[in-house]
């Protein structure tokens, strides 16, 4: 039987309570630096190079020493042997002689004893010797050694996402494999015996939820694991779950966390002794979710309306998340300008509010239009892009204020 609810916990005290019980911190792994874009770095990557490892020319031409030329002019020119060519990507051999030249590819090292470069159109080319008109400085066109990166500099820092960019870098500077936090495995499990994953609408009500959230926990780092429906059965709600808490790191339910007859989430997850046990929480809406800790691992129970399922996820689901993925930021967030006033349902003004915007760019930044609709509306959440957490005691916004706007991967797209 469903459980009744007679105390709702803030959101704030639920995660107080849950975060420290929680065994899986973020765990490291070592992975392929070609393999590691997108992953989440466990620790500062340090150069153990130089980069360019030797001093390298910025232009097509000839290395020179600059004393060589540094009376040169139109009425005393300059002559210079060219001794040799040097190769890209290969350290030059021999050393540059005085009244010697040595001709360079862009981005090639230069010989010892050279420290400028004479682009080859500021020369006079006869066989092996070039003329030289105007006189040379010391560097010019030289690409110091170190002159991007330097040994022992960080080039990733830990807790950013690898790029593409980075990916690339690592790879030039011969790096082999990134240590990384490993991705978690969140399983995923729909309960209500009215849903069915049949597209056909005789069948019953189409299981959405398993959709949303397999690609919201992807985006977000992690491994999605569907266990697919469990109807309102104890026994099927349980396997489910027990299955979860074998497989995954975390699991998160959809559906059955309501007072109703065949609401019994509440009882199968009490019965599996949790640590911690929160059902019931300060937030408008989806005040009938809940969260519990089972042998270190988070149960986030999501009620089945669809905007109280979405509010639990980013209170609850993402800080779990982004912790275990070892995200130490609060996502992104940008400044938005209020279209539109807003007021907080008069039934629960004390909750956290999640309101959803659509935010859309104005000609002096960002504007966002706050959107309001049922519960079980489906398409406050498809015509929005973003959203902003009120906290307890907020209850209006007014035209023309600024709030802040998460944007979700995989929700925002923006």
């Amino acid at each position: 039987m469903a459980s009744e609810i007679s105390k709702y916990e803030s959101v704030a005290a639920v995660l107080e309570g849950i975060i420290p019980l929680l065994a899986a911190g973020p765990r490291i792994e070592m992975v392929p630096s070609r393999e590691s874009y997108g992953r989440i770095a466990a620790e500062d990557l340090v150069s153990t190079a130089d980069v360019p490892s030797m001093d390298s020319s910025h232009m097509d031409g000839f290395a020179i020493a600059s004393r060589d030329a540094e009376e040169a002019s139109a009425s005393n020119p300059v002559v210079l042997a060219v001794a040799g060519e040097t190769v890209l990507g290969r350290k030059p051999r021999g050393r540059l002689l005085r009244g010697q030249a040595y001709r360079v590819p862009t981005g090639s090292f230069l010989p010892t004893g050279a420290d400028a470069v004479v682009p080859i159109e500021d020369t006079s080319l006869v066989g092996k010797r070039i003329t030289l008109s105007s006189p040379v400085r010391r560097g010019q066109f030289v690409y110091r050694a170190g002159g991007d990166i330097r040994g022992g500099q960080v080039v990733i820092e830990a807790g950013k996402a690898i790029r593409a960019q980075d990916v690339g870098l690592a790879v030039a500077l011969g790096i082999g494999s990134i240590g990384v936090f490993r991705r978690p495995r969140v399983a995923l499990l729909a309960t209500g015996s009215e849903l069915t994953d049949s597209l056909s609408e005789a069948e019953g009500v189409r299981s959405s939820h398993a959709s949303v959230f397999k690609r919201l926990v992807e985006e977000s780092g992690c491994v999605a694991i569907d266990l697919g429906i469990a109807p309102d059965v104890r026994k099927e709600i349980l396997s489910g779950i027990e299955s979860g808490l074998k497989e995954a790191d975390m699991v998160f339910t959809t559906g059955g966390t309501s007072v109703g007859r065949m609401d019994l989430l509440d009882g199968v997850v009490r019965s599996l002794k949790p640590r911690a046990m929160f059902h019931g929480i300060r937030m408008d809406r989806g005040r009938v979710s809940g969260v519990a800790v089972v042998e270190g691992k988070p149960i986030v129970m999501m009620p089945g309306p669809s905007q109280g399922a979405m509010n639990a996820f980013v209170l609850f689901g993402l800080p779990i998340i982004r912790r275990m993925t070892g995200r130490g930021d609060g996502g992104i967030v940008v400044r938005a300008k209020l279209k539109k006033r807003w007021e907080a349902r008069r039934r629960f003004p004390d909750f956290t509010k999640v309101v959803y915007v659509k935010l859309t760019r104005g000609s002096n930044g960002m504007i966002a239009e706050p959107l309001a609709a049922e519960t079980e509306s489906m398409t406050i959440l498809t015509k929005s892009n973003a959203y902003v957490v009120l906290p307890e005691r907020r209850t209006f916004l007014g035209v023309g204020s600024y709030v802040d706007a998460h944007l979700l991967p995989g929700f925002s797209f923006a």
